[in-house]
């Protein structure tokens, strides 16, 4: 008697991945070639070839960094968040949101070395450490929390585990998470020649914008994987993001007037031409797309429970949540960058030959750069794919 073989639901959704998958793994190994080519065509003729200059001494890289750093945030949060209260609620999630954690935090670690001068000075970091410096500090805080991504991977995978362990884990990696972006914000905020940065506000600012760019990504990958797998998480999750989403984009939204009212009420000098930069000069247009697409839409969205009962209104306030925070780190970096430090005429050389001197400084991105964010954003579509495929999607199990 012949047996007859049956497809498991397993199988399909394996079947479902690889009718696209390599196809999209194509496309971003192709967008990893152009980032390192362009990597090292910077390496070769140095960070002359961005956009960079004396006073606009950060850009892109720095942004893409900070980030990166505040989306990884979601993740971890959600899970440990979770496991502390003994909540069930966003478990089908989990491991979702430990790869973008792990993924995110891993590219934030990539996009530092192309800011690098000198990039192959960087085992300096690990081997010649400056405890005094900030960076150090950043640099060891990402490793260990990178180190817990992979612990709880490793943990969620495994068919048999201790009993809460995933919980004395979160005792662990709710306080990382916390404390890799107030690291990360110290490193602006220890600055005291830089007076829109050097404010008590900014790691709490950090950190809830994290909180909202992480559950944003996390809401619209969930959705993405939803729609092209036969990965199907209940469909609560959604709805109950939209509601945390209300919280954390309001508590930025404060955090963020709080800031702007301080500085007005001080009228500081120094505070009050950075804020004129922001408001009403060059970067005004990426301040208020920040404030209406990125926070009041988005809170509008996800604050009406009718808006937030539809899957559609929620990925549009995710993604625009997304892009607000984003641009935020662009305001937060160039408001005090396009201040420069001396105010005396004819103002200050740009730094390369025949730069003329001008009282304010222009940044505009070169190919070079935007080469390198491709990589960058390839590299972590690479890693969010394969943890996907190989740890979300149910394994290929065959039935008789």
């Amino acid at each position: 008697m012949s047996a007859i073989a049956h497809v498991s639901p397993e199988a399909r959704s394996r079947r479902r991945y690889d009718s696209w998958g390599p196809t999209w793994f194509g496309l971003l190994l192709g967008g990893m070639a152009v980032g390192i080519g362009c990597f090292l065509w910077q390496w070769t003729h140095g960070l002359g070839v961005t956009g960079l200059s004396n006073t606009v001494s950060w850009g892109m890289y720095i942004i893409t960094f900070m980030f990166l750093v505040g989306v990884s945030a979601g993740g971890l949060i959600v899970v440990a968040g979770s496991e502390l209260v003994e909540s069930e609620r966003f478990e089908p999630l989990s491991k979702l949101a430990v790869i973008l954690s792990g993924s995110a935090i891993a590219a934030a670690a990539v996009s530092i070395l192309p800011d690098l001068g000198r990039p192959q000075t960087a085992w300096k970091l690990f081997f010649q450490p400056h405890v005094t410096s900030p960076l150090v500090w950043d640099v060891v805080v990402i490793v260990f929390y990178l180190s817990i991504a992979g612990i709880d991977l490793w943990i969620m995978t495994r068919v048999r585990t201790r009993p809460g362990l995933l919980r004395r884990v979160a005792f662990v990696a709710l306080p990382v998470a916390v404390l890799v972006h107030s690291v990360t914000a110290w490193i602006f905020g220890l600055l005291v020649a830089r007076p829109f940065w050097n404010t008590a506000l900014l790691a709490p600012m950090f950190i809830s914008s994290a909180l909202v760019s992480g559950v944003a990504l996390l809401l619209v990958v969930a959705h993405v994987v939803d729609r092209v797998t036969d990965w199907h998480p209940p469909e609560h999750v959604f709805p109950d993001l939209g509601k945390l989403l209300v919280w954390f984009i309001g508590v930025d939204a404060f955090l963020l007037f709080a800031e702007l009212l301080t500085g007005f009420a001080s009228r500081e000098p120094q505070h009050l031409a950075q804020l004129r930069v922001l408001l009403f000069g060059r970067l005004a247009w990426v301040f208020w797309s920040e404030i209406i697409l990125g926070v009041a839409i988005p809170f509008v969205i996800f604050a009406s429970p009718k808006l937030r009962a539809s899957r559609a209104w929620l990925v549009t306030g995710a993604s625009l949540a997304l892009i607000g925070v984003f641009f935020k780190r662009v305001n937060i970096l160039m408001s005090s960058l396009f201040e420069p430090l001396v105010g005396l005429a004819p103002g200050i050389p740009g730094g390369r030959p025949g730069q003329a001197f001008r009282p304010d400084q222009i940044y505009i991105p070169t190919w070079v750069e935007w080469g390198i964010l491709i990589g960058i954003a390839s590299f972590i579509g690479v890693l969010i794919t394969l943890g996907v495929k190989y740890l979300v999607l149910p394994r290929r199990v065959a039935t008789r």
